[in-house]
């Protein structure tokens, strides 16, 4: 029997470099809790915002369609003329961000069909995923890069945090607090994919003010907050959430397995029989979406020298493998074996 988070492992003399990414969690929060809020400048024809800075179409109904990730993570952008050098480096400083920690590669539009245009707005929003053609991204923030980095995140293809299908597990929505005609602005994507548990210190989650009903909401002001976080977690992240000066551990694990790198298959035992948009393979590619589910079978799928990534489990499987790879268990543990 192998654990994973215990152990190295030696498979027919090859050593198996594990990386568990158990992280320490670092607090922050620069002090906004609504960036965000709705706005009248800068929303292309036949669009509308929702969750205050989410473009869609107004003929698609919210919450019944999916991100579509950039075709190999190839995200070609272009800049409007009314966006100085100073704000066009800064843009591009978040871009970078996201290029350190996922195989993504955001490049000058050269004639691309498909492509981000951002601009000097009053406000800031973006669209899910690539929604293919010209997709504005509109900017008011410029001196904050994780305003932007956040913007970024959604046109790669991730919603807000706490719009997660099991977000009442750890939060409570204080809907008598919401300022009126912005309660759609905290309805949870009940289709939406999730990767590990809620993420409080995600880049992507709201602040416990956000469309708050009360002018002096603060973290004093427990009367006016719109967004409660349950305990045991409250005492660490009530303040704390709502952070817009860094990529958490999650957020950044998330995204490097929306845009993982080629070498990298994924394992996962409890994986719904019914993957998402109803397209069955058999067997399984070992993608993110459309993981393997037993070991044996990953390890038939990953290139020799690559990642196996293994969602946590107990993997009753026996095997003799000689191929070089690498094992990772980036949430928890993972035991392997009768």
């Amino acid at each position: 029997m192998i654990n994973l988070k215990s152990f190295f492992v030696i498979i027919s003399g090859v050593i198996i470099s594990l990386s568990l990414s158990l992280f320490t969690t670092t607090y922050g929060d620069d002090g906004i809790d609504d960036p965000f809020a709705p706005y009248e400048n800068g929303i292309p024809e036949g669009y509308k915002v929702i969750e205050g800075d989410i473009l869609v179409p107004e003929v698609e109904k919210e919450g019944t369609f999916e991100a579509t990730y950039w075709t190999n993570g190839i995200i070609p952008y272009q800049f409007d003329s009314n966006v100085n050098s100073t704000n066009r480096n800064r843009a591009i400083a978040a871009m970078g961000e996201w290029e350190a920690v996922a195989n993504v590669d955001f490049i000058p539009r050269n004639g691309h069909g498909n492509y981000i245009h951002i601009q000097n707005s009053t406000k800031n929003n973006s669209e899910v995923g690539m929604k293919g053609g010209k997709q504005v991204i509109n900017i008011v923030s410029w001196g904050s890069r994780f305003i932007i980095a956040h913007e970024l995140s959604h046109a790669l293809g991730c919603w807000h945090e706490q719009s997660r299908p099991d977000r009442d597990t750890f939060l409570t929505i204080n809907t008598d607090r919401i300022k009126s005609g912005e309660s759609h602005n905290f309805d949870k994507r009940n289709s939406a994919d999730v990767y590990g548990e809620h993420d409080f210190d995600s880049v992507m989650h709201y602040g416990q003010c956000a469309f708050s009903d009360c002018s002096s909401c603060s973290s004093n002001a427990s009367s006016c907050r719109t967004i409660t976080v349950k305990a045991p977690w409250n005492s660490a992240w009530q303040n704390a959430i709502g952070q817009r000066n860094h990529l958490s551990d999650l957020d950044v694990l998330t995204m490097s397995f929306l845009y993982p790198e080629n070498n990298w298959r994924f394992v996962n035992g409890s994986y719904p029989l019914a993957p998402r948009k109803s397209v069955f393979f058999f067997p399984q590619p070992g993608t993110f979406f459309f993981p393997a589910f037993t070991i044996n079978h990953g390890v038939s799928v990953v290139p020799a020298g690559g990642t196996l990534i293994i969602q946590p489990g107990n993997y009753n499987e026996t095997g003799s493998f000689s191929k070089a790879m690498s094992l990772r268990a980036p949430l928890g543990s993972v035991t392997i074996g009768g």
